[in-house]
């Protein structure tokens, strides 16, 4: 499936006291085209190659995943092997206990 790049949207990284965060901007009117039957608007962000005319870091392509995989940009629904069931872990699973922080 073809990407929807989200135009009148921008995105510049900027490093500030506590670390990188992003400046980011939409404009609503244009913004609301691509709004879901929910009334959202699904947006992944990618890094640019290189910073664009304006400064940009980033860019936004419209996220079209859903549940029901009528539409599914290149993401899948993980499988119930993905996904734990419950915190009753087996050897060689993951559990929320084993997180460092």
């Amino acid at each position: 499936m073809a990407k929807t790049y989200i135009e009148w949207t921008s995105c510049k990284a900027v490093n500030g006291q506590f670390g990188e965060f992003f400046n980011m901007s939409f404009n609503i009117e244009k913004l609301q085209q691509y709004a879901n039957e929910k009334g959202y608007v699904n947006v992944t962000m990618s890094k640019r190659k290189e910073p664009g005319q304006y400064g940009d870091t980033h860019y936004f392509t419209l996220n079209e995943w859903n549940p029901d995989g009528a539409s599914n940009n290149n993401y899948s629904a993980p499988s119930a092997s993905q996904t734990p069931a419950n915190n009753n872990a087996t050897e060689g699973d993951i559990s929320v206990e084993d997180i460092p922080f």
